[in-house]
């Protein structure tokens, strides 16, 4: 299962604990890993790394059923939602060679669980509990499969957990202007641009601009409050990629209270907070005003923008 430069392409990726993207479980544990090959590790630790590149594999005989990931919580929290990144996102290719979870069984401390239905496509997947649930464990248990083209083994590259503490707005939509087609590294979904994976990016797809003009529009779940987003400019990934890519160093906001505010972002590929005018607004409109020209790709893509 060799995946080859992995480690080298993602030394430079920000934890996701910087980003408002759910909780820090203390530790993890799994009841079986692939063992590492050329360098790359596949253990339970991937799962919360806050890369969508780095994959748990299993290990047992077989298409994985009845492995699991053990989360401890470190404590109670009651948890209300879980999202998964079902397979190994390393590459489009990858995911579909490697098993994908079908279904998920949600272990809670006092032994109660819940089934999470997983559909069959290279995309987060979001799960609602029934009800909130106080819990200070949660194992994740494979229950069913898909198989993969090549492997036997099931993968989940990403889980984040969230509980009723869970800061930040919450986000009903995000859509843009454009979307760059899917290819071989990945989807450049709007939405990856608020999923607290700085290794995952928007970029826009409009073939005829280098993305000035371009916009994303992020609705919340209702009236927020917001005076500050955080920001990573342009492809995420590693250096490398990053200076391949075309990046912003100017957005208007546009707010639906009628307002709007102008933000200076650097050319950076680390995490930036800038701050401005608080608005209370149930959705942000992000036009892009100027951009810097990438060494490669002349898409300007953006990795994070979350808004607090």
């Amino acid at each position: 299962m060799t995946r080859g430069l992995v480690p080298s392409l993602l030394c430079l990726l920000t934890p996701w604990s910087a980003f408002a993207a759910g909780l820090k479980p203390a530790s993890v544990t799994a009841s079986s890993s692939y063992p590492p090959e050329d360098g790359t590790s596949y253990d339970a630790n991937q799962v919360i790394d806050g890369k969508a590149s780095t994959s748990w594999v299993e290990g047992d005989p077989g298409n994985g059923l009845g492995a699991w990931v053990e989360f401890d919580l470190g404590g109670a929290k009651t948890i209300t939602r879980v999202r998964v990144w079902g397979g190994i996102w390393y590459s489009t290719d990858f995911w579909e060679r490697a098993g994908r979870p079908k279904e998920l069984e949600l272990k809670f401390a006092d032994g109660s669980t819940v089934k999470m239905p997983m559909s069959d496509e290279m995309k987060p997947q979001d799960f609602t509990l029934p009800k909130p649930t106080s819990t200070t464990s949660l194992r994740v248990r494979i229950s069913a499969a898909y198989n993969g083209t090549t492997w036997s083994d099931t993968a989940i590259s990403e889980i984040q957990v969230f509980d009723a503490a869970t800061t930040g707005p919450s986000i009903a939509a995000v859509t843009a202007s454009s979307e760059a087609p899917a290819d071989a590294d990945g989807y450049y979904y709007a939405s990856n641009v608020v999923d607290g994976l700085p290794d995952t990016m928007w970029c826009e797809g409009n073939k005829a601009s280098d993305g000035t003009g371009e916009h994303l529009e992020i609705r919340f779940s209702g009236s927020q409050a917001i005076s500050k987003v955080t920001v990573v400019n342009g492809i995420g990934g590693s250096l490398a990629a990053w200076m391949k890519g075309n990046r912003t160093t100017a957005a208007l906001l546009t707010f639906s209270d009628g307002g709007s505010e102008r933000v200076t972002i650097k050319n950076s590929m680390l995490p930036q907070v800038i701050s401005f005018p608080s608005h209370t607004t149930s959705s942000v409109k992000v036009t892009f005003e100027t951009v810097v020209k990438g060494k490669e790709y002349d898409d300007l893509c953006i990795s994070e923008a979350y808004f607090e």
